[in-house]
């Protein structure tokens, strides 16, 4: 492949790795998670698993289809990425805000007994007395 081809393809790689990387971390760890997140993490761990993704594919590239160390060691930095990811969600999850709906549904049911003097007649009429 030429060499001045390989930089705009791998610009192009990076762009769509960017996205798959949004798309699985919506789908896995929640959309909802997703938005409560700080935006530098997301910035963060997205743009250090596109960078991992492209230099993998660089570097296989660069050395003819081997699996160097450096390739090695770069499959191993994206997955600490993808648990930090993880780790970031999770913590989100279990930090998540409470809805005030919520807290309202806390209260069992109050039950309250009536004795046989204080049924309700129909109507307003006094209920008989059935002894």
């Amino acid at each position: 492949m030429h060499n001045r081809l390989l930089r705009p393809l791998l610009i192009v790689e990076f762009l769509i790795a960017i996205s798959a990387v949004f798309s699985i971390w919506s789908e896995v760890g929640g959309q909802y998670h997703l938005e409560l997140m700080f935006w530098p993490w997301k910035l963060g761990l997205a743009f250090a698993a596109a960078g991992l993704i492209v230099a993998i594919t660089a570097n296989i590239i660069q050395h003819d289809g081997e699996i160097t160390r450096r390739a090695i060691l770069f499959c191993s930095l994206l997955i600490v990425t993808c648990a930090a990811a993880g780790i970031v969600t999770y913590y989100y999850h279990l930090n998540e805000p409470v809805d005030q709906d919520e807290d309202q549904d806390d209260d069992p049911p109050k039950i309250s007994f009536l004795s046989p003097g204080e049924l309700p007649g129909l109507a307003g009429l006094p209920s008989p007395d059935h002894r």
